[in-house]
């Protein structure tokens, strides 16, 4: 299961997500599928890769692929975390 860091701070600016760390002061910006999958949290690697596949029309494998990159980017930057 993967939730967001309480810390991050949310602005949604119509064609993107941005979010801010207030205790790293840094910025990061989410594409439509960083969005989609920020905006599912709390969910497991499962249920994000299901509703990648979904909302986009894509191969199992690719949604895997692509949630796990997005994860892992997302988590090393300390926005979410793995419970």
């Amino acid at each position: 299961m993967w939730q967001r860091n309480g810390d991050v701070l949310v602005t949604d600016l119509d064609d993107e997500l941005v979010l801010m760390h207030a205790g790293r002061s840094e910025m990061f910006s989410l594409n439509s599928t960083g969005r989609l999958l920020w905006q599912a949290l709390p969910a497991t690697e499962e249920t994000l890769t299901a509703l990648l596949a979904t909302t986009f029309e894509l191969p199992g494998g690719q949604a895997q692929a692509d949630v796990r990159a997005v994860l892992n980017d997302l988590s090393v930057r300390h926005l979410i975390r793995a419970v």
